[in-house]
């Protein structure tokens, strides 16, 4: 790594985005700084890419309070609701902007906490970058969801996936809520990547899915709404089964698909619209979580194995 890299705003403008991998393996180190200061009751204030430097090993160090003046596009301005300040809950923001700035390459965007460009980041990103400071998880939830992704078995910090279900159970089923439709992220379906790619990122090995054939007959509109109200019906009562209507590629980067659908009560879908010529359906729904009603729009990739159809990827905005 250059010398031109010491700051990370350098390492994305020079050597462009990172995987989610590699943004939670550099920035696991900021966010546990981040917890360390809010412990001893301080924060920040001024978290940015160009307050993170990168040494020449690539580990990341987040400069002291006050060596760097903040950056607009990394600060959230909270709604006047009468509320208190709460600086700790902006930190969180600003670093969940900032784990979206370096997976995208682009200023923060929560458009952009998608998963097909953020994957498994996507519903962390989400739900740090709430509106609302009270809905966002504390710095040491979010550096717990980090580790407990990236961090070696042997890290006796380590929390394992499964424990993470027991750590803020507040926040998880926030995160829940948010990876309803994302099924705990994992990548949204694997699209191949045109040859003459101009992205940093290496192209994605292509899938084994099974995938609607030219010749076959368009599934109709009315079918693809009817799948997903089944869908929903299905995974709220018996998760199982839902998890058996994705592909093996989904199921596999959906290992929290199970307690996100048992979270999850009355479900009622309000709107939904088939699409036959991308093979996909969204739709609109609402569920109680934690005792509060939400709504969601999600959109479902499908592809087709004989007459059945299953899920192959899947994205969500909660409103």
């Amino acid at each position: 790594m250059s010398e031109y890299d010491a700051r990370l705003a350098d390492r994305v403008r020079t050597r462009g985005a990172l995987s989610p991998d590699d943004a939670a393996h550099v920035l696991l180190p900021v966010a546990e700084s981040l917890v360390a200061l809010h412990e001893g009751g301080r924060t920040h204030g001024a978290i940015s890419p160009a307050s993170i430097r990168i040494d020449a090993a690539g580990h990341a160090t987040l400069l002291e309070p006050g060596a760097v003046a903040a950056d607009s596009a990394f600060v959230h301005e909270d709604p006047i609701w009468g509320l208190r300040p709460q600086p700790a809950a902006d930190d969180v923001w600003s670093f969940a902007a900032v784990l979206l700035h370096v997976t995208t390459g682009r200023q923060p965007a929560i458009g952009d906490a998608d998963p097909r460009h953020v994957g498994w980041l996507a519903p962390l990103v989400e739900l740090a970058m709430q509106t609302d400071p009270r809905d966002r998880p504390t710095m040491s939830d979010v550096a717990d969801y980090l580790r407990a992704q990236v961090a070696p078995a042997s890290d006796p910090r380590r929390i394992s996936p499964a424990a993470m279900l027991l750590v803020g159970g507040a926040v998880i089923l926030g995160l829940a809520a948010i990876g309803a439709a994302l099924l705990f992220g994992g990548d949204d379906e694997r699209e191949p990547r045109p040859t003459a790619s101009t992205s940093a990122v290496e192209d994605e090995p292509a899938t084994d899915e099974p995938t609607a054939t030219a010749s076959a007959e368009p599934v109709p509109a009315s079918d693809l709404e009817e799948f997903a109200r089944t869908y929903v019906a299905t995974a709220s009562n018996n998760p199982g089964r839902g998890f058996d209507l994705l592909t093996p590629t989904y199921q596999d980067s959906s290992p929290r698909y199970r307690e996100v659908w048992r979270a999850i009560e009355d479900p009622e879908i309000i709107e939904v619209t088939g699409d036959p010529e991308t093979l996909s359906v969204s739709y609109t729904y609402t569920y109680r979580l934690n005792g509060a009603r939400r709504t969601e729009d999600v959109t479902l990739r499908l592809v087709q194995q004989g007459e059945q159809l299953l899920i192959a990827g899947a994205s969500g905005r909660l409103r």
